[in-house]
């Protein structure tokens, strides 16, 4: 929730978040027992949505569905608001509003997102925030709330305080995210930290660096900016009656790295030695009411439940999945379900369709829970449906040729963001559903430097086919 007047000064970039979709809310919902309400037919309501760059193309894909999305900054609202219209979109409404005005006349919601918020605003408005959380979810609904977390967040921290000091006497946005920026890169090259401080610093330097000045000025910059231990977060939820559900990168919920078996105690307790041990910088928390009975721990037996997706392919005798997970030479059963999921990405496939590449439903089981429980694969409950063909005249989506002409990017159906090459924007704008393939192999054939006509003829069934698949066309 970002104050008007600081938007004004740098516009802060929304973008689709796949962790935050309801179909992720719902799949780590349903593995732990919950029975969430279906993706195609819910309420969502994101606290904190901006422009609604990260709303609007959940709704796009999903209008049996309603989205409601609240912010402080009057601009990004109206900016959104512009978009829905443009869109011709009856199924979202962005207000600009306070969180404390939201009350019982807005009605239940099955899944509420808070990305970028609870780090962000001061502590008098995270019990508020949790409140919401309580009283307008839905018996079986899920919350997300993004934050900080300790011990990783130590190292940012430090370069954060030290960039604040550096520009405590500026006021001018602009020179304040320069003078920042000079002095972390002038911290980096300076390279007079003792011992093992100068790659972790580096490291994390490179990554403030790297980050969009919206980005920098309205997170690193902020003045407000706190980090939390998933204990201390979990007890604060749990005073309003939410428990911790899981986590929005479901792989970071199992040992896959090294067994906690050691640890007596609750989940929040293995949570938090986890965190220890792997220094997490950051939190993606689903939290759901604490009388929700939840059924724990996971296991292969839950996978007949889901639907699995991977953009899978062989690279140098492994195949390369999700999060850079590699799979070395793994047995034929494993290499055909990998296959199989590579050949359909980013669309996802339902269990019964994969038994035929695995030995038996049980072996299958297990194949499925190391894919997500190592982060190769990801799980669903909701199938996003594409187009049964291109067409003889195909038709790129009314938000696809949007984001193409104003983003230089796409949306894909399953909520990730894609940035688009100079073919490919010329594709999408040429394919208004009055060209047929040739025509649009002419188009592309024109663009200076274009490989010759004949190439881009016959590549285009196939480019053709995977927009269908990432759900581009209509």
């Amino acid at each position: 929730m970002m104050p008007d007047d600081t938007y004004h000064q740098v516009p802060y970039l929304t973008i689709p978040m796949a962790q935050t979709h309801p179909d992720r809310l719902a799949s780590v919902a349903r593995l732990f027992g919950m029975t969430p309400a279906p993706v195609g037919s819910c309420r969502v309501l994101e606290i904190g949505c901006g422009n609604g760059g990260n709303l609007i193309p959940m709704a796009y894909r999903i209008p049996g569905s309603h989205f409601t999305g609240i912010d402080l900054a009057e601009k990004a609202v109206g900016e959104g608001r512009r978009t829905v219209a443009e869109l011709a979109m009856a199924n979202v409404d962005l207000i600009a509003m306070d969180l404390r005005e939201i009350d019982p006349s807005m009605g239940e919601f099955d899944y509420i997102i808070a990305h970028g918020v609870y780090s962000w605003i001061p502590d008098d408005l995270r019990d508020p925030l949790l409140d919401v959380c309580h009283e307008r979810l839905a018996p079986q609904g899920v919350a997300f709330i993004s934050y900080n977390a300790l011990p990783g967040r130590y190292v940012r921290m430090m370069l954060r305080d030290m960039a604040i000091y550096h520009t405590r006497n500026c006021t001018d946005a602009g020179e304040r995210i320069e003078l920042a920026r000079s002095f972390l890169r002038l911290f980096g090259e300076a390279r007079v930290c003792e011992g093992a401080w100068q790659p972790m610093v580096e490291e994390e330097i490179q990554r403030t660096l790297d980050a969009k000045d919206g980005w920098f000025f309205h997170d690193d910059l902020a003045p407000i900016n706190d980090s939390f231990y998933v204990r201390d977060f979990a007890a604060r939820a749990a005073r309003h009656s939410l428990q911790y559900l899981g986590d929005a990168q479901p792989h970071l919920m199992f040992d896959s790295r090294i067994s906690l078996d050691w640890v007596n105690g609750d989940v929040i307790e293995r949570e938090q030695y986890f965190d220890f041990l792997c220094l997490r910088p950051f939190r993606q928390t689903l939290l759901c009411g604490a009388e929700v009975r939840l059924e724990r721990p996971a296991g292969p037996e839950q996978m007949d439940r889901f639907l699995f997706s991977s953009p899978a392919r062989r690279s140098n005798g492994k195949f390369e999945g999700l999060n850079s997970v590699f799979l070395a030479d793994p047995p034929e059963p494993v290499a055909r379900v990998a296959d199989a999921l590579g050949a359909t990405h980013p669309l996802p496939m339902a269990f019964d369709e994969l038994l035929e590449f695995a030995v038996d439903r049980e072996a299958l089981r297990g194949i499925l829970f190391t894919f997500i429980s190592s982060g190769f694969a990801a799980f669903h409950t909701y199938a996003f449906a594409p187009m049964e063909s291109a067409g003889s005249r195909p038709r790129a989506s009314r938000l696809a040729r949007w984001e193409s002409v104003r983003t230089g990017t796409v949306t894909y159906s399953n909520h990730t963001m894609c940035k688009l090459d100079v073919m490919v924007r010329t594709l999408i704008e040429l394919m208004d559903g009055t060209r047929g393939i040739d025509d649009l192999a002419a188009g592309l054939a024109r663009l200076e430097g274009a490989p010759p006509l004949e190439d881009i003829r016959a590549q285009l069934p196939q480019v053709l086919t995977h927009m269908r698949h990432a759900g581009l066309l209509e």
